[in-house]
């Protein structure tokens, strides 16, 4: 990558600048403009304020040449924990997100409402990363590693009305509700009762539903049940009792019409959660995610979104679509898609700068299965608000 900077106001040769930042040559994939092919964007104002086969590099204050790399809008990552602080396991956004191409990020109910205003006040307002969240059904959010329990173990840390106040004034940053249907967070008999409450909740708080499926303690067709177009099943992929395959190892019928309706599957990739050969059933089956996510928190413990996205080109997934589901998808998913997931003129001016690395690479899941790969996506450079991202200490 070439990058040439410019500070005076007149630009070089006298030319006037009109952008602050310009990618050239880079190949193009924005599947939420139709759009692929070598081309060049421009930012200013924090925008992207130009997309065409050759802008002249004097209009910008600062051009870099992103050769042989792909450009993406910024990656949006629809689940991850980053509750930095309140629990050990919680990382920093802008440490886990911001370095691999991820400009926006969901948090995905690390707080219930009780504890929210923290998560607002002290994480979501002050990072880089453009962030989201869901507000859990519990009122404490995750908080197992403080408390050695199970977040619905006790029903009483549900307030409904509390739950939905919450999220009526917060709707610049709360796109949702979480609910683990997990035995790991709830006693089998009160799975339903779980649901129920998250089906009052998200009614009367007019949002959509996030409901984990893995390690259920119900059939995954009662989960479905519950919801409806627009909402979100997360870790639909798992491969414990209660999954989306049935004994042939075929998609469950009432999967694919859950689909049909409007129910968004999301991949939701903690390893635990997550079992390749479930994936790949359901590609050679072509179904595909949605969504594909993390569920991440660190660096040190989670797979990026490139390599999440990087497990799914390996086992099939066309490139553009896996942009997609990080991109266009991801943004509609979290009803912002009109200002993010593409590189329109206009739209927000993130952008990720991505290659397609080769060498011997290996992804593993809990299970213990391994897949190999000789291709790996990696973030070169990220574009938040029209400014090349930096990492500042």
């Amino acid at each position: 990558m070439v990058l040439c900077y410019d500070p005076r106001p007149e630009g070089r040769c006298g030319v006037a600048i009109k952008y602050e930042l310009l990618l050239k040559n880079g190949e193009v994939i924005d599947p939420g403009d139709k759009r692929r092919g070598r081309y060049d964007i421009a930012f200013t104002n924090g925008v992207v304020a130009a997309v065409a086969q050759s802008i002249p590099a004097e209009e910008a204050r600062e051009t870099t040449d992103v050769s042989g790399k792909l450009v993406t809008p910024g990656l949006i990552d629809t689940h991850g924990h980053f509750f930095y602080g309140y629990q050990p396991r919680f990382g920093h956004p802008d440490d886990f997100c911001l370095p691999t191409g991820v400009t926006t990020a969901v948090d995905a109910g690390s707080a219930g409402c009780s504890v929210f205003p923290a998560l607002r006040d002290r994480v979501m307002r002050q990072c880089a990363t453009r962030l989201f969240a869901f507000v859990h059904l519990s009122s404490n959010g995750l908080n197992k590693e403080t408390t050695n329990q199970g977040e619905l173990m006790d029903m009483n840390l549900v307030d409904v009305d509390q739950t939905v106040q919450c999220i009526r004034d917060n709707p610049e940053g709360v796109v949702g509700l979480k609910v683990r249907i997990d035995d790991s967070a709830l006693k089998p008999e009160n799975a339903l009762p779980a649901l129920e409450l998250a089906r009052e909740a998200a009614n009367q708080a007019g949002c959509r539903i996030m409901v984990h499926v893995s390690r259920s303690p119900i059939p995954l067709s009662q989960i479905l049940s519950f919801l409806r177009p627009g909402d979100i099943v997360t870790h639909p992929f798992h491969g414990s009792a209660n999954g989306p395959l049935d004994a042939k190892g075929r998609v469950r019928p009432e999967v694919l019409q859950a689909r049909k309706s409007g129910i968004i599957f999301d991949s939701g990739c903690a390893k635990v959660h997550l079992d390749l050969n479930v994936c790949r059933a359901f590609l050679e089956q072509g179904v595909l995610p949605d969504t594909i996510s993390t569920d991440g928190s660190r660096l040190d413990r989670s797979y990026t979104l490139p390599e999440v996205m990087s497990m799914f080109l390996e086992l099939g997934m066309p490139l553009e679509q896996a942009v997609a589901a990080t991109t266009q998808n991801a943004a509609a998913a979290i009803g912002r898609d009109a200002e993010l997931g593409s590189l329109r003129v206009g739209s927000a001016g993130d952008a990720a700068v991505l290659e397609l690395q080769e060498g011997d690479f290996a992804f593993g899941d809990r299970a213990g299965n391994v897949l190999k790969s000789r291709h790996r996506l990696a973030s070169v450079l990220t574009v938040k608000s029209g400014s090349r991202w930096r990492k500042t200490c």
